[in-house]
């Protein structure tokens, strides 16, 4: 038995940690619920938040229609504002099946993932009854502390890997106009995070704990939280290219599991904007083309993609590393403050 079995064999159980009748959803006879948001289900991890004594497969369903539904409207949406704008000011945008990738498409595609945050939060009080804000971690509040350390760690680490991957694998240069190029940039730093959060709280903290809750314990739970969100993010991209497809699912893989053992999406959200976000300004500074860099076709990824998924392994191992002693983050026990004593990154 390794320390996590170890660990967690000296944990209550999630039947123990429940109300007697199962679920905060169902109390005991003759008491009344308070109304507001249902209380988080004491002492389980990130991804048994939605759990109880029913699966709730149909409702889950319903949930993954609705995300899924909800990042098409909102593309369409502001897509299709986007290419009104573009056509008012007479550019030939790819919105509108012209060949100029302009600031406005930029910023429409990037918003339109950045609002799966709160739309995610909403599906998630909606059906479950549960806050929004759990969707942040297993205390339901953004861990500023985790996210500082993480992004001095990333930043640097990510920097030099893009540098490096950009410098031996170069899109071909393409003609900017100084202005485009300054309002790419300006919004690029603004939305991009943005996106890739609304990207983490769909895939890695709704899809994640939908899929998780259909298990009949923690480890199902996780295995099918994991596969099903990884297999959703991978298919959400629309690659065609097998290299390309398995660096989504590794990425997806990888996510899920630092957020389970991190109990929160602070490090998955820095870890996917930082990558997102130098991504896109490199393409900027080195005056590349961006629609190569969109290309998703049979051919155009390689087995070069094997760098970024090594280097989401290597992190989540280390992640795995400083939480073996602790196992993965749990939210709190009634009886305790509203905290967890707990080491992240």
């Amino acid at each position: 038995m390794n320390r996590d079995d170890e660990h967690l064999s000296a944990r209550p159980t999630e039947a123990a940690l429940r109300a007697p009748s199962g679920h905060p959803e169902h109390p005991p006879p003759g008491t009344k619920r308070k109304r507001g948001p249902r209380p988080l289900p004491p002492g389980v991890p990130y991804h048994r938040v939605l759990a109880d004594d029913k699966r709730r497969i149909w409702r889950g369903i319903a949930a993954l229609a609705l995300f899924i539904g909800g990042m098409l409207a909102f593309s369409f949406v502001l897509g299709f504002l986007g290419a009104f704008v573009d056509l008012a000011l007479g550019r030939s945008s790819v919105l509108l099946g012209g060949d100029e990738f302009t600031p406005i498409a930029q910023a429409s595609g990037l918003l339109g993932l950045a609002l799966l945050w709160p739309w995610s939060m909403l599906i998630q009080r909606w059906l479950y009854g549960v806050k929004g804000a759990s969707l942040h971690s297993v205390r339901s509040l953004f861990r500023a502390d985790v996210f500082g350390r993480t992004l001095l760690v990333i930043l640097p680490i990510w920097t030099i890997y893009l540098a490096a991957f950009s410098a031996f694998s170069p899109y071909e240069e393409s003609s900017w106009l100084f202005a485009d190029l300054i309002a790419m940039f300006a919004i690029t730093l603004l939305l991009a995070p943005l996106q890739s959060a609304g990207e983490e709280y769909g895939f890695r903290g709704l899809v994640f704990r939908v899929a998780a809750s259909w298990g009949r314990g923690a480890r199902a739970g996780l295995i099918l939280g994991v596969v099903v969100s990884s297999l959703l993010f991978m298919v959400a991209h629309l690659a065609f290219d097998p290299w390309l497809n398995l660096y989504y699912f590794t990425m997806g893989v990888t996510l899920a599991l630092i957020t389970w053992r991190t109990g929160g999406l602070e490090v998955a959200v820095v870890i996917h904007a930082v990558n997102n976000t130098l991504a896109f300004l490199i393409t900027i500074i080195t005056r590349a083309d961006f629609m190569e860099g969109m290309d998703r076709s049979v051919g155009a990824g390689s087995p070069v993609m094997l760098v970024p998924c090594v280097l989401l392994i290597a992190i989540t191992a280390v992640v795995w590393l400083r939480t073996r002693r602790t196992g993965p983050a749990l939210t709190p026990l009634e009886a305790e403050p509203a905290h967890v004593v707990e080491r992240n990154l």
